[in-house]
């Protein structure tokens, strides 16, 4: 826990001072300290659910790492095939939760459809306002993290893992939100402080949705 925490706070502090390197850096790092905590917990766990795991971990840690390189340009909207290649590695990523998820019982519902499809609205007017050569890729990764979300939320895992339920509905919202934080930032501010302040917050959010999400999939694939 406290190397996550160090890990996390280094993550924000890099991306809030524009650090590229140093940012990349703490960000596989903070992934790598769940992806350690995936492995010492194994023998409770069948393989092929660990094997998953750390496939999503290392997709999203490559993901992060290449939304770095992005983000942290003269220009900011930054570099778009980076953007776009992240966001590939983040929806694998998240095809990979989906099938966890889905693989323990995990269900679409109709719980919070307003906000649900709020954010999607929100994500998709930014991209066609501002960035209509990203949507294809973008709008398919957005599809599969609020499937994500989605199905984290699912009430039926909350009757039968409620430990596990509240951790990755946490997650799940966090790392919608989050997201949506990632495309305000890139195309509608444009002032150092508040382009500084929002990174910040966007992960910090993200660091939390991979911790929350991490600790909820880990109770959940646990041996009774």
């Amino acid at each position: 826990m406290k190397a996550f925490r160090a890990a996390a706070t280094a993550t924000v502090l890099a991306g809030m001072l524009d650090r590229p390197r140093p940012h990349q850096i703490a960000e596989a790092t903070l992934i790598a300290t769940l992806a350690a905590e995936i492995t010492r917990t194994e023998p409770g766990r069948d393989a092929r659910d660990t094997l998953t795991l750390l496939l999503s971990l290392g997709a999203a840690a490559l993901g992060g790492v290449t939304i770095a390189r992005s983000t942290h340009q003269p220009d900011p909207r930054g570099n778009p095939g980076a953007f776009r290649g992240g966001a590939a590695w983040y929806a694998l990523a998240q095809l990979l939760t989906v099938t966890l998820l889905w693989r323990r019982g995990a269900r679409p519902h109709t719980g919070h459809w307003p906000a649900r499809a709020a954010g999607l609205l929100l994500g998709a007017g930014l991209l066609i306002r501002h960035d209509p050569g990203s949507l294809p890729v973008l709008s398919g990764y957005g599809a599969l993290l609020n499937l994500m979300a989605l199905l984290a939320a699912d009430p039926r895992l909350a009757r039968a893992h409620p430990d596990a339920a509240r951790l990755l509905r946490r997650g799940g919202w966090m790392f919608v939100a989050s997201d949506l934080l990632i495309l305000v930032r890139r195309y509608l501010l444009r002032d150092r402080l508040s382009r500084a302040l929002t990174e910040g917050v966007m992960l910090a959010l993200y660091a939390g949705a991979q911790r929350n999400l991490t600790r909820g999939l880990m109770l959940l694939t646990r041996r009774s």
